[in-house]
């Protein structure tokens, strides 16, 4: 066996390929056999994920994979026996440099889903315990590997299986001039970035490739070299700092060995002479613009695009970065979300794409498998299999997962369309998709094609013994997340007994949007929620002005928002309900009644920096709980505020009623309601409810000071005035 794993690396090595080789069986057997075969390699050269690892072997956990992403190993062992945590799976593999190998060890294939994985508590929901996770991902995966092309088979008591490897491909290519590039590609990709501070404004470029091609990279060898040539500051953003590692790894590498200067790197920043690449979290970004010579935006598939369009139309020199294929997120779905935006914004925009691999050749054999066991390629159906669907054309369907995972293409088509509709899509979405206890998946299809579909998970009806302690926060049960926020944090002990269903995701085909299937999704699954007997529909989600149209515009009402933003968005978490039962009414109605008690108190606070037009939107239609009727009285201090020169804080409260009823009938009012109408809430809002400073308004609305300020207020209270007194 050795003499033929020895052959094997040759092999490998002279196409500068990886393999994945299983090693299936008893679990003693796996490790004997694993560490019979290690002698053929550099112990030290290696990685050991999981338990077992002999001395010599570096060993990690799991959910420590990603923290490896950049470096490189000969070999990876990969033990399941300890769990089969996906996401470390796919990002380990990353590590396994050209010419290498990636072991992974597991039980017998064929009983392999029977048995309990560590991994089912991470799925495992209240009241369910962990042998009530399915293994039908297991399942799957191990059928793939049974039948792959690109993995080679050492089971117990059988003949080993070797799978033919590509053909040999003696082209090799050169670094270029500067040495610091792998690729001819990586070294455009250079020059296209720095073509984006050099060249004209408001030319962004948007870099893309599948992993291992060196897009980060790329991104800080092009830092290092502006600011040898002259930048002051650059600004790195991405989902995480750990994301964007690899920029200021290349890019301390490469002032580093400038021989008149060394620049001194820490976590998230390189300081070069008294220039500087440094990295800022999104909503750092977003809520406070900063001054910098370019902004190198990372893994963009990984933020919303809002976000994106915020750092779009902050930043006149900016590079969007994103992986194709990658647990990281996916570029597909970026792309298409985004392009629309860069078309309207910035129109000149430029798009490069690096194919080529760094660390190893193209076409390899672990790539490809990690690509299909991940569905990291996963594509819905065609355009041309849906165009032109409309929802009576379409046949409504609740997946029977059974069922559904022996149907590999429906299985890609779910997951792809998935994949496109949300930001961030990681390889343990596809497992909790097949596993998860409480999920249920539902579609809509034209002629056999998938339209549309709805991820959605059964939440709710918590033994009334758990009532008081998770109320008082004393007591959390694991996958309950909409039932427990309404217990703790609104307040609500009874909430945890109702029955509900979350909408995970809704997803329909790039192909057939604006064709009104979403909410035609949405009214089917309220109208089989009803008749299963849930009391209510919900959904929590990153808030932002469309997203909530679109909820708001298909019965749903807001219930809660969260008190920060989320760090990789930039967004408030918002949560919403559609009441499907008379129990789960008047629960809507206490929980609305409290949010909006809460939403008042929490502006001027938490929610400071909210944007107005969203602050707007929630008060749509929330008359009965948030606005009081104006008095004689109150009509007369707004008209001595707005034509006299009374105090602003004298007549507060007034003004305060008038611009609630302002926000609350605005949907009503629309049409009546002019640009400076509409510019007069905003104002307002902001001084009012989020009680922003006088010299962050004046800045905001670029006057002099806080005299100016308050002549604008007092017409904006004038022209609310008008609008809402007759």
């Amino acid at each position: 066996m050795k003499d033929l794993l020895k052959q094997r690396l040759n092999r490998l090595a002279q196409r500068n390929h990886r393999e994945l080789m299983v090693i299936s069986g008893e679990q003693e057997w796996c490790l004997r056999t694993v560490n019979a075969l290690l002698s053929c390699l550099h112990e030290e050269h290696g990685l050991w994920l999981g338990e077992g690892a002999p001395d010599a072997v570096p060993a990690i956990q799991a959910g420590k994979a990603s923290s490896w992403l950049g470096r490189e190993r000969q070999f990876v062992v990969f033990n399941a026996w300890s769990g089969f945590d996906v996401d470390a799976f796919g990002a380990i593999s990353g590590v396994v440099k050209g010419g290498g190998v990636m072991f992974l060890l597991a039980p017998v294939l064929d009983q392999w889903s029977l048995l309990e994985d560590p991994e089912h508590r991470r799925i495992t929901v209240y009241p369910e315990n962990e042998n009530r996770v399915t293994g039908r991902y297991i399942q799957r995966l191990a059928k793939l590997l049974d039948k792959s092309e690109h993995c080679s088979l050492i089971q117990q008591n059988k003949e080993p299986v070797w799978q033919a490897l590509p053909s040999l491909n003696i082209e090799t290519e050169t670094r270029d001039d500067s040495g610091y590039c792998q690729t001819p590609e990586q070294a455009l990709a250079v020059e296209a970035i720095k073509k984006v501070v050099t060249g004209h404004r408001r030319r962004p470029l948007v870099l893309t490739a599948d992993r291992g091609r060196g897009k980060s990279a790329a991104l800080g060898i092009a830092a290092a070299q502006l600011l040898i040539h002259g930048l002051s500051r650059i600004v790195v953003t991405g989902p995480s700092l750990a994301s964007t590692e690899q920029v200021f790894h290349h890019a301390a590498g490469c002032l580093g060995s400038d021989s008149f200067s060394r620049g001194t790197f820490s976590r998230g920043k390189v300081q070069w002479q008294d220039k500087s690449v440094q990295f800022m979290a999104p909503d750092e970004i977003v809520g406070n613009p900063v001054d910098c010579d370019l902004m190198l935006v990372d893994e963009a598939a990984a933020l919303p695009v809002p976000l994106l369009e915020s750092l779009l139309r902050q930043q006149s020199r900016i590079v969007f970065s994103s992986t194709i294929h990658g647990y990281e997120g996916t570029g597909r779905g970026f792309a298409i979300r985004f392009r629309k935006k860069l078309d309207a914004i910035t129109p000149q925009w430029r798009a490069l794409h690096i194919k080529q691999a760094i660390r190893w050749a193209d076409h390899d054999p672990l790539e490809q498998l990690i690509f299909s066991s991940l569905l990291l390629d996963a594509r819905p159906a065609e355009d041309h299999q849906v165009e032109g669907a409309t929802s009576e054309q379409c046949e409504w369907v609740r997946f029977d997962r059974d069922q559904l995972m022996h149907d590999e293409p429906m299985v890609t088509q779910v997951f792809g369309l998935l994949v496109l509709a949300h930001y961030r899509t990681r390889p343990f979405d596809l497992r909790h998709f097949l596993d998860g206890p409480n999920i249920e998946v539902y579609g809509l299809l034209y002629q056999g094609h998938l339209a549309g579909t709805v991820l959605a998970a059964r939440e709710g009806a918590i033994d009334a013994s758990l009532q008081e302690p998770v109320w008082l926060g004393q007591r959390r049960v694991r996958g309950h997340l909409i039932p427990q926020s309404l217990s703790n944090h609104a307040g609500i002990p009874e909430a945890i007994r109702q029955k509900g269903l979350r909408i995970l995701r809704v997803a329909v085909h790039p192909a057939v949007h604006r064709n009104g299937l979403g909410a035609d999704m949405l009214n089917r699954l309220a109208q089989s929620a009803r008749d299963k007997g849930f009391d209510y529909l919900g959904t929590s989600f990153g808030a932002t002005s469309g997203l909530l149209s679109f909820w708001q515009n298909s019965g749903y009402l807001p219930v809660r928002t969260g008190l920060q933003r989320e760090a990789a968005s930039g967004c408030y978490s918002l949560m919403m309900l559609q009441a499907l039962s008379k129990a789960g009414s008047e629960l809507l109605a206490e929980a609305r009644s409290r949010f909006y008690d809460n939403l008042l108190l929490q502006l001027p606070e938490s929610l400071k920096v909210m944007d107005t037009e969203l602050v707007r939107q929630l008060f749509n239609g929330a008359g009965d709980y948030s606005s009081a009727e104006l008095s004689e009285r109150d009509w007369q201090d707004i008209a001595s505020f707005s034509h006299g020169q009374r105090l602003f804080e004298s007549c507060l409260p007034a003004i305060r009623k008038l611009l609630l009823k302002g926000l609350v009938c605005s949907d009503r009012c629309s049409n009546s309601y002019s640009n400076s109408h509409e510019q007069a809430l905003q104002v307002l809002t902001m001084k009012v409810l989020q009680q922003q400073s006088w010299s962050s308004l004046a800045q905001y609305e670029g006057l002099a000071g806080k005299k100016q300020v308050l002549a604008r207020l007092r017409s904006c209270v004038g022209q609310l005035e008008t609008a809402l007194k007759h």
